[in-house]
């Protein structure tokens, strides 16, 4: 029995930004075409280290195949001088079980995350959008930098951060990566000031309490909260809610129980469940998108495991037809 191990550079290497983006519409019409399945998302903490452990499983129905993303969240990694960070995707046979490919999970993570935000956007913001502010500097900020650059013609991105030196770090980072596509990535000296000028505002962070405030934005405005994963955690103010005419959300069972961005104005009566559709809906149209240039919009991602399921397999895919990677033999039949 042999298994495909491949690295973040081979993964790299497989698969960009653009073609994720449509990898994700892909993944989401299996969510609303039932063929899909996730598991039940796990979270296993520790105290010392502090450290939480996160298992998400999905399968697709008609053997079309399973796997676990694995991701282990240390805190005190940055203080060694490590990433925080770190995972692995292991893909299983649909027809025997057999597992088939493990790979390094933080680039696919990146890829769907960003490129989860771009499909959004590609329903949810005005075409012609061209500044846009992202709060945070971390890496899940950077795939929505790259993402978002890659399906607008973005001239210019604001910064906003706490520490200017990592925004500006930041900024120089971009400013590498996607400076091609984009004319100015600096830090923003104030928030309000940014967001009140930009078409797209993607926030990005770990806050607690809100980063963004419904009363910076303009008509027009696409928001995406990515970051905050926790109930009583907030990156917008209800405000933010309440002037969106279009609410959407990756997935129901995650973001209704874990988003405090929808939560708390769910619980003060500010929005109605049934105002706020799902992500396969738009994908698949049986939920329209912008419906006018002055309306404001947001999308709420927490990740989906079919989005790390499908882009894994793809990935999967074009290494086999390139024989990217190494392969292992596990022995195990008998």
């Amino acid at each position: 029995m042999k298994l495909r191990v491949l690295s973040e550079p081979d993964c790299r290497a497989l698969m960009g930004m653009r073609a994720a983006i449509d990898v994700q519409a892909e993944a989401f019409a299996l969510l609303a075409s039932g063929r899909a399945v996730a598991g039940l998302r796990t979270f296993v903490s520790s105290q010392v280290p502090p450290a939480v452990a996160i298992f998400n499983p999905c399968f697709l129905r008609n053997a079309g195949g399973y796997g676990i993303k694995v991701i282990s969240d240390f805190y005190g990694n940055e203080t060694r001088g490590l990433t925080r960070m770190t995972g692995l995707v292991a893909l299983f046979d649909g027809e025997t079980g057999y597992p088939r490919t493990v790979m390094e999970a933080g680039y696919l993570t990146d890829l769907r995350t960003g490129a989860g935000t771009a499909l959004a956007a590609r329903f949810l913001a005005r075409d012609d959008s061209r500044v846009m502010t992202i709060i945070g500097a971390g890496r899940v900020a950077r795939s929505q930098v790259t993402a978002l650059t890659e399906l607008f013609e973005i001239d210019t991105v604001h910064v906003i951060t706490r520490s200017r030196g990592r925004g500006e770090e930041f900024a120089r980072r971009m400013t590498a990566l996607c400076g091609n596509r984009t004319r100015t990535i600096h830090v923003a000296e104030r928030a309000e000031a940014a967001v009140r000028a930009s078409d797209i505002v993607v926030a990005a962070t770990t806050s607690e309490t809100p980063v963004l405030f419904g009363e910076w934005l303009k008509p027009g405005t696409f928001v995406a909260a990515v970051g905050a994963h926790k109930a009583a955690a907030r990156e917008v103010d209800s405000e933010t809610i309440r002037r969106a005419s279009k609410l959407v959300i990756d997935s129901r069972a995650d973001c209704l129980d874990h988003a405090g961005d929808l939560i708390v104005p769910l619980a003060h009566g500010l929005i109605a469940r049934e105002a706020i559709a799902e992500m396969a809906e738009l994908a698949t149209g049986s939920c329209q998108g912008r419906s006018s240039h002055e309306e404001i919009t947001y999308y709420k991602s927490m990740g989906v495991p079919v989005q790390d399921l499908v882009t894994a397999q793809h990935i999967e895919r074009r290494a086999i037809a390139c024989g990217a990677g190494i392969e292992v033999e596990l022995g195990g039949e008998e």
